[in-house]
This record gives structure tokens, sequence and C-alpha cells, in this order.
């Protein structure tokens, strides 16, 4: 994910999106069908996966993918594992992914997250890549996996440790420091993954680095020497048997010329609407480029779009992820991912599809604990409208095996290039297959700012009548944002559609009892013409369903016309036609029928392999075949009517193993009702403000008699970071003393007298920070998002009174929290932007200095005890140092107090409590933690959840006050212990003003998950033998 800087927001994104934007038609070179092998540059110490040169499973030329020798469309979206840490759930969401017609998952693996310190590499828990691959190679998903070393993803230093940002030399560079820092984790990650390369595995393209320049391109030495290692060292460790890739930030040619760092297969990433959630109806224009940067950079390879806009981050204080998904919903995927297709894309993956939580403190600086990303498969996992437009681009395309060797004939509107209508709002690209004679017309609005509805027709050509205009009565109509794929010589099973005029025209196709039968679509209130081929003028068509479509038998077609509402059923010939309404296509599903073993058929989703089609549930993960009986996975929101089409012989299905009563309907269809348990909608929830709490203050370090003498001494006097103290003689940056993440506190000691104290304290962009001397609270602060003035960094000046100072030891303390590490995206050192105090000066007439500085960070440093949840979840207050946020802590001494009640004063007090959830078998109960904002009293909260932190909010900065939190986090049949720290920065103390679990949906599921709570050590074993400090 490419970083996107604050100037950009504004929206003048032209300057860097500036090969997305336009509706030029001058394309220098198009889409070729001649061969272009003689192109292609074999990479340094590649094993060569060009098809016709090489041997292996994966292997690709100019037009696609192949495994085992066949081509395949790979269709895939952005999952990162670690954001969703309850590890059977990965299951969840691959299946749907599936589901909806992903034949391809794309991952990133996070060097920070498996690295806690140069010591260890562990590939554990929400690290597990094995159990990731393993869950991928079940359910029949590939997998394109991105480890970095540098990933960007808004995380964290972008993947990058803390500790390894105490190196002098330059990040992502070849300096020898860093290269030791990263080279343990790659070599590791390479040796887990070599047996689950294609066809051992799912794996089929590992990633070197990320939207990574060039020495030459960014003006810095050592960086094309960085690439070929990291590539050298993936093959070292065992990653022989697929290609390295590398998604270029833009379409500029980054490692795909002949040279060190060169992949094998060169793609780039695209984002053409940028993050502007702030204007979700705001489009650039379409380009009509990817072509033409294709065919200069790497003609002989497949066009890979390894990164494509699937939604957009939300940052603090900004709009929000539902303001998101307007902007990135099912209209631009209908619009903009068309558009990839009439580029010939053959690989695309949608960066997210399901974006996931940035729990424990994982972010980078700029966003906040969702990274719901607007995604089609939401924060919660519940499925978007979204999630069906995309659902029905990607059946089309398996089904379309003629579009993986197109060719572009021309592209244009009136006036420029090839016009193939007369409307001058309507711009046309039209694609060839010339093994087959197939043509794809991909049709859309001249200028993205129209928003009202085009009448238009279009010359096509067809093998039996040449050129002819379609359609011959009435007109297509493109709703505003709409864009429609055409399809003439359009080949479905031994049958051939002459042309239709439906919206992407065809949904799917499978032959059941020698039945070629054919699924088209159109927005409701939209007339279709379809001409279907066929030889007999006598042939009599018969009508099943819904009323609203004719047919016109000739000579050689039997054409169908009308506006589709509902399901319509048209038999004639052999043939059968099933024409629906938008809405109703999208609640059809499309499965593989289930097949033995684990080769490339278990994860084909082409009409090779046989399929059905159900119509109806909220999901269906998967269907088998058992003699006559269909064995269908699935979930439900409701109680629901299933239609199955399928093939004579199976006469009847089971839903989730329990038989179902079906009767067979005129259509043709197995119907059966699927109940949904009125158990599921009963299930209880806690009322938390109805809870017993107990609280307590976790600022004991304002007291007069705390010692401070087991905190780590920060004495350092100098830096090998660029960024250099402000003032002071000590460097009071918390990495150098091996605290990266969470919060902190520090305490400096001075004696005799002093009239005040200047800081500046950096944190990262909205963080926040209060200030004591001897327990008198000086001030709060806050900084602000990079959408605004991008404040990271405060720096007040402290007046101090003759009440505020004691004889003897005086004690400044700082507590502050950071919004996370700075990340990398520019080569330049940025990840080592410090947290901490960046420069202190002490205001005293005899110019007397802070004797010593102490500072409290998360237990252990960069050696953590806490294995499971890893090295940022806890940060260094008094709560998290003693464990109280961990199972299994005794608050029994603490008072009955609530957040609801809140505290008087600044400072920070915590809350716990427990509840029991008992949620029926068979359910999916998604829960978030409610709150609202608050300017007036201003605070800051983190959520943990049985040990686990969750969410940070702030009341005054926000966005987000819904804090969904996934089953096996939260336990749903069993104890749960909540802690919330509440930190008032204001004299006026704070309360919360709402704060309650609720329910985000009621599924009856067949998720497989089955899991009380994520195994991982409580209060006993991580704080058991260790005091307070």
């Amino acid at each position: 994910m490419k970083k996107i800087y604050r100037i950009f927001l504004t929206f003048p994104l032209l300057p860097l999106l500036g090969a997305f934007a336009g509706s030029s038609s001058k394309l220098l070179v198009r889409q070729s069908t001649v061969d272009e092998s003689s192109k292609y540059v074999l990479p340094v110490g590649s094993p060569n996966f060009y098809h016709g040169q090489s041997k292996a499973s994966v292997t690709f030329d100019q037009h696609s993918v192949l495994l085992d020798g066949k081509r395949i469309m790979f269709f895939s979206g952005e999952f990162h594992p670690f954001r969703l840490p309850a590890p059977e759930l990965w299951r969840d969401v691959l299946e749907k992914f599936k589901a909806a017609g992903f034949n391809g998952v794309s991952v990133y693996w996070h060097w920070g997250l498996s690295a806690p310190n140069a010591k260890e590499v562990r590939f554990t828990e929400h690290n597990d890549l094995q159990k990731f691959y393993q869950i991928a190679k079940e359910v029949g998903i590939l997998v394109i996996v991105r480890p970095g070393p540098y990933v960007n993803a808004e995380t964290a230093g972008g993947g990058i440790p803390g500790w390894a940002t105490n190196a002098a030399g330059l990040a992502r560079s070849n300096a020898t420091d860093y290269r030791d820092a990263w080279h343990p984790y790659i070599l590791e990650f390479a040796k887990q993954t070599a047996p689950y390369q294609y066809p051992a595995g799912p794996v089929i393209a590992v990633q070197a680095e990320n939207e990574f320049a060039t020495s030459a391109q960014a003006k810095k030495p050592g960086l094309d020497e960085h690439m070929q290692d990291i590539i050298d060292t993936l093959r070292d460790g065992g990653i022989t048997k697929v290609p390295t890739i590398h998604n270029d930030k833009q379409p500029q040619g980054q490692y795909s010329a002949a040279g060190l760092g060169k992949v094998d297969l060169y793609g780039w990433d695209g984002y053409p609407l940028g993050f502007d959630c702030d204007n979700p109806s705001r489009w650039l224009e379409l380009s009509t480029q990817f072509d033409n940067n294709h065919q200069r950079w790497n003609p002989a390879e497949p066009l890979a779009l390894f990164e494509w806009q699937g939604g957009a981050f939300s940052y603090w204080s900004g709009p929000g992820y539902e303001e998101c998904y307007k902007l990135i919903n099912e209209q631009f995927a209908n619009v903009y991912y068309k558009n990839n297709y009439a580029a010939g894309v053959s690989l695309q993956n949608l960066y997210m599809t399901y974006g996931g939580t940035n729990w424990g403190n994982m972010h980078t600086h700029t966003i906040y604990s969702s990274y719901d990303y607007g995604a089609a498969i939401r924060e919660d996992r519940t499925l978007s409208p979204k999630l069906d437009e995309i659902k029905l681009q990607a059946y089309f395309l398996h089904a379309s095996r003629d579009y993986l060797l197109v060719g572009r004939i021309g592209n244009g509107t009136v006036g420029q290039g090839s016009a193939y209508s007369d409307s001058t709002d309507i711009y046309t690209t039209h694609l060839n297959s010339p093994s087959s004679g197939a043509n794809f017309y991909i049709v859309r609005q001249v200028t993205n700012t129209k928003l009202t509805n085009t009448d238009f027709t279009l010359r096509v050509n067809t093998t039996l009548e040449g050129t002819i205009t379609i359609p011959k009565a009435k007109s297509l109509t493109l709703a505003g944002r709409e864009s429609k794929i055409v399809v003439t010589n359009y080949p479905f099973g031994s049958s051939r559609v002459q042309y239709s005029t439906a919206e992407a025209s065809v949904m799917t196709w499978a032959t059941f009892d020698k039945i070629d039968t054919l699924v088209l679509y159109a927005l409701a209130g939209q007339p279709v013409e379809v001409a279907i081929e066929n030889n007999s003028p006598s042939t009599r068509v018969t009508f099943l369903g819904s009323p609203g479509i004719t047919a016109e038998v000739g000579r050689k077609t039997v054409t169908l016309s009308g506006s589709p509402s509902g399901l319509t059923i048209a038999d004639f010939g052999g043939k059968r036609i099933i024409l629906a309404d938008k809405k109703t296509a999208g609640s059809f599903w499309a499965p593989r029928l289930a097949v033995n073993g684990f080769g490339r058929t278990h994860y084909d989703l082409t009409t090779d392999v046989p399929s059905i089609l159900v119509k109806g549930p909220y999901l269906l993960r998967r269907a088998a075949a058992r003699g006559s009986i269909l064995d269908l996975t699935g979930d439900l929101n409701s109680t629901t009517i299933v239609d199955v089409f399928a093939p004579s012989k199976y006469t009847g299905f089971t839903w989730n193993k329990e038989p179902i009563r079906v009767t067979r309907t005129e259509l043709g269809s197995l119907r059966g009702t699927v109940s949904f348990s009125s158990a599921l909608s009963a299930a209880q929830i806690p009322v938390l403000s109805k809870l017993n709490w107990k609280c307590t203050d976790s600022l004991p370090e304002l007291a007069p008699e705390f010692d401070d003498s087991k905190w780590v001494l920060a004495d350092k006097t100098s830096t090998l970071r660029p960024h250099k103290p402000t003032a002071g003689k000590n460097i009071l940056y918390t990495s150098e003393y091996g605290f990266h993440a969470g919060q902190w506190i520090w305490r400096g000691h001075f004696t005799g007298s002093a009239s005040g104290v200047q800081l500046s304290i950096q944190g990262g962009f909205s963080f926040g920070y209060t200030a004591f001397i001897n327990g008198h609270f000086l001030g709060s602060g806050q900084g602000s998002s990079h959408s605004q003035q991008g404040v990271d960094i405060l720096s007040p000046i402290f007046n101090f009174t003759a009440g505020h100072l004691v004889a003897g030891d005086n004690v400044l303390t700082v507590i502050h929290d950071s919004t996370g590490m700075n990340q990398n995206f520019q080569i330049d050192d940025e990840v080592k932007t410090p947290r901490g105090i960046r420069g202190y000066q002490l205001f005293s007439d005899d110019n007397k200095d802070f004797t010593q500085w102490r500072l409290a960070g998360n237990i252990g440093g960069e050696n953590a005890p806490d294995k499971v949840r890893g090295p940022y979840n806890e940060g260094g207050w008094w709560f998290e140092r003693v464990g109280a946020h961990l199972p299994g802590y005794d608050a029994s001494a603490w008072k009955s107090c609530s957040p609801y009640q809140g505290i008087a004063k600044p400072g920070v007090t915590v809350y716990r409590t427990t509840f029991d959830l008992n949620f029926p078998a068979g359910s999916d109960i998604p829960l978030a933690f409610d709150f609202s904002l608050d300017n007036v009293t201003p605070h800051r909260v983190l959520i943990y959840v049985n040990g686990w932190q969750f969410g940070r909010f702030l009341s005054s900065l926000g966005p987000q006050t819904s804090y969904p939190i996934p089953e096996g986090i939260l336990n749903h049949h069993g104890k749960n212990e909540i802690l919330v720290s509440l930190w008032a920065l204001g004299e006026q103390g704070a309360k919360l003003t709402k704060f309650d679990l609720n329910k985000r949906a009621t599924i009856s599921s067949s998720k497989a998950a089955t899991v009380k709570i994520v195994p991982a050590p409580g209060w006993k074993e991580l704080r058991g033998r260790i005091g307070e400090t």
C-alpha cells in the first residue's frame, strides 16, 4: 500500500497519479497477439518461469499466468492475517473470498511482528506462515505472499521493527547493518514458505520489497543491490519453484529492465481515487494508458496490477470508513475494474478485500485502530454490496477463457480514436480473441462527471452478420457511473452468443444434462437484447419465471429482448438462458463442486470444473456431490428460500449437513426453505453499564514516595539517527532504550530551584501527553491529523510556582503515547523519527539541569514475555506493567466505580469488569464496543479484551467510535475480562458518555471456527513472578 502525503489528500492527486488520470485515446502500441517472448529479460539468477522456456509448474507469458500449462485469470484480494489475530477465522475469510470468485489472495507478512528483537524470528500464532498456507491449500485459494522486509501497509514502521531503527545505515538500502537486521527474517521466511510452493502448496509467487525504487530513479546508491540481495536470499531459502514479483508504486518500470534487482514478473499498483474520503462523490477520470505502460515496460509479461484500489484508508479526525466505502463503492468497482479489463489485465489484486484491525499498536501514526478500509468484506467480516458486484465480475472472467488471449482492435469515442457509437458521451474499447473470434466491448461514459443516463447504440462485429448496430430495437443505457461489457461471438459450452447487450453480458455459464446454461443480467428497468445462435427457424422458445422477456426466432438466431425483473428462463434448442435483474443475479452463487486432492483443479474456478448455481443464501461457502444429493455449506441472515440449478441426477440437497425438504420447481430448480433459528436472534449480550466495575488510579508515579530506581536509566548522550535532539544533554528517545510501542512514562529528576521547563514531545500525529511536577498537573496536549496541521511534536513551556517544588529531589513526570511508528515510503529514514522527548530545557537561575531521567516502557522491552500477543500489544503504563489487563489478574482490592462516573481530575484511571457470553452453536454474531465523541472533556481510552489491546479511542479527535472485536479475542462461549483505561486530559477530568456492547450482525454460520478463545498466556504466566515496577 502506498503512502499519500497530506498535500495529495487535499486533491491535486494528478502529480502522483498522472498515469491514471485523463481519457486520452493516444496509445503508442496496443495489446498484441503477436508472440512477444523474445523481448523477455531473464533476471539475474532466476530459474526461469517463462512459458515455453521452463518446466516449472508456475509459468507465464505475455497473456497470463499458467498453472501446469493451463491459463488462469488470477483474481485476488488483499488480506493481512496479522490484522485478524484469531487464526481460526482465517478460513472464514478465505472461504468468503473463494465463494465470491477470488481464486487468489495476496498477503503481507510483517517483519516487526515476526522478529521482536535482533535474535529472534518467530512465525507462530498470528504470524504462523505455514498455518496460513495450509488453510489456503485446504480452501483451494492461490497465494501471493509479500514479506517485505519493508511492506508499508499503514503499519508501524511499514514492517521495519523498532529495534532496527537504531542502526546507522539507511533503511531499505544495502547498508551492512540494515542487511544484518533483515536477512535472518527473509531467510527464515523463505525456508518456511518453500514447502508450500505450487504444486505442493498454494504459493504461486513471492514479492521482493514493496513499491521500491531503483537507484537511478531515487538517486540513491545501493538500492538495486539491496533488491537483488533480497531475491538471492529468497532463492537461498528455497524459493526456486515460483517467480518473484515487484509492485511498482506507479508504472515507471522499476525492476522491469535488465540488471540487478530485476524480478521475474513486473507489475504495478494503482489507487485512482487516492484516499479522498472527505469527498466520496468526486471521481477522477479513467486512464487509457494502462496497456501503453504495459507494452512499454514488459510486453513479454502479462499485465499485472498487484495492488489495485479496493477501498481507502481513513485517518485521525478524518471522515471515517463509511465515507471511504462511499468513495470506493460498488459503482467504483463497476466502472474502474472494467477499465482494467479493457487494458487486458490478467492478474488483479484488490487492496483491501478484507482489512481487519490495527490491534495492539500496530498502526502507523497516520491512521487509527480500524483498518476496515471500506473493503468488500467489512472489518467485522460481514459482506457488503460491493462484494456482489465483484463476484459478478469474477464469475464472468473465470467463465470467459477467451479473455486471456485478447488483443485490442480499437478504442475511442466520436472524434478520438475508434468510435463504436455515435454518442459523444460513450467511450468503447474493443478486444478480440483470435482463437475463437469472441469480442469484448467495454463501454463507459467519456467522463466520470456525467451522472445522468446515456442512451446509445453500438457497432459490433459478429460472425453471422458481420458489422451490425445493436440493439436492433430500442437502445443500450448507461446509468450514470456505470460500465458494460458487451460480447459478441461468445462461446458457452457448444453454443454461442451472437451478441448481448446485458450489463456484463454474462455472469457465468455451465452445461447441465447436455443443456448449455447461460446466466445474463442487467440493472432493473434496463432493456436487454440477446441473440443466441440457433440453426432451426422452427425452434420453439419456452419461458419460465417472471414475464417481461420476449423471443423472436430467426433463421440463424433466437433473439430475446425485454427488461429483466426477478428471474426469467428461456429454453430452446438445447440451450437455457437465465435472465435476471442485477440484484437477483447478485443473490446467485456458482460454486465448483468439490474435487479430490489438492491439484490444479482444486484451485480452478473456470467452467472446466463441474459446478452448480445456487440462488438465495447470504453466503454459499462450498458444494459437494454425494450420490444424488448435493451437500451445501453456507450462511444465512434470515429464513431463506434456496434454489439449486444443477444436473437432473441431483434430487435433493442438505444445508450444513441437515437434510432440506425440496421440490422440483417449474424453473427446473431444486427448491427448499432453510430456516433461520430464532435462538440466534435471542442470543443475549450484557449491558455494560449494569455490570460490576472495579477501578484504580494508574499513576502511582505521581506519589512523592514512588521509587523509579529499577526503571531504565535514560543516559545516552548521542544517537545514530539522523533526527537529533533539539535541546538537552540526554537522548530521550524510547527506541534507544528498547521500547517501541504503546505509551510511556518519563521521570526527570532535578534539585534546587527552577522556574519552569520547556519540552518537545514527539509521539506521531494525534498523539497525547500530560505533564506533572511533583504530582501537580502542568498541562496536556494532543497532536493533530496529517489531514489537518499534521502535528506530531508539541513543545509546551510550563512555569513552576513555589507550591510546585520541594526541597531536595523534584520530579517532572511526563506521560505520553505513540500513535505508531512512521513508515519509510520515500527511503529517507523517516522510520527512525523518534518517539519520546525530542528536547528539553530546565529554566533555572543557576543553569541547573536534570540530574537523571528514568523511563518505563513495556515489560521486557524487546524481550517481552508475551510470545502470543507479540511485541506491540503493551505499553509502559502502571496497569500494563503489573498486568492488570491480563486474564486472571486479581482486582478484588480495587474500589467499586464506573467509567460512566469517570474521574474529576487529570490523569489515568483503569476500569475492569468481567462478563460471560453463551452464543448458540452455529452462530456468527460479531460484537463491537461503541463510544461517543466528546470535545468538552477530552480523553483517550485503551480497550483491552482478554489481554489484547483492541482499540484506541480519542474522544475529541475521532473519527472511530465503534470497535469490533473478533470472536476468539472476545470469548463467545465463556468468560471475558475487559479493561478500559480512561486518560483525562483536562483539569475537569472525564467520563464515558457512551460505552456499549452491540451486535453488528446475527448470522447462522457454517464457519469452521470452534475456538472459545485464542490460547494466550494470562497474568499468572506473564506477571506471576514479576513484582510491580
